[in-house]
């Protein structure tokens, strides 16, 4: 018996959508010029469209992002879909997609569900932005 390990070698965009009670956010992180380009958004609503708000950006290498994408096991959480508990009428919704490793596509959502190692993933990104705080506005 064989397991393969496949890991994140490369990523051209991986969009983290969250959404609650009081919030709506993207976060998003895009290969830009070599570099790993870390966006934060707030989305807001006009005339019934979405619109995103840049809240705050940062640049790091690429290789802190896969490093982070490998430690929380993102490729292993594509088609997990996390349906909400029972009895619970309000929390965290979330969409994860992402191209990588030359165009496989990952695709995850929950909503108050969500898949091993999240929370390190969500923190790891908010701890890049921290990092390279930017702040817009």
């Amino acid at each position: 018996m064989f397991i393969i390990f496949c890991k994140i070698k490369s990523f051209e965009i991986i969009t983290l959508h969250t959404a609650g009670m009081r919030h709506v956010t993207d976060r998003e992180i895009v290969m830009k010029d070599g570099m790993a380009e870390i966006s934060e958004y707030a989305i807001g609503y006009s005339e019934g469209e979405e619109v995103r708000h840049l809240k705050r950006r940062a640049v790091c290498s690429p290789e802190k992002v896969l490093k982070l994408l490998n430690r929380c096991g993102v490729l292993s959480w594509d088609g997990f879909h996390g349906k909400r508990p029972n009895g619970i009428k309000d929390g965290t919704n979330f969409i994860l997609t992402a191209k990588v490793n030359g165009g496989k596509k990952i695709h995850a959502s929950g909503s108050q569900r969500f898949p091993l190692r999240y929370d390190a993933f969500k923190g790891g990104i908010d701890d890049m932005l921290k990092a390279g705080d930017s702040s817009i506005g």
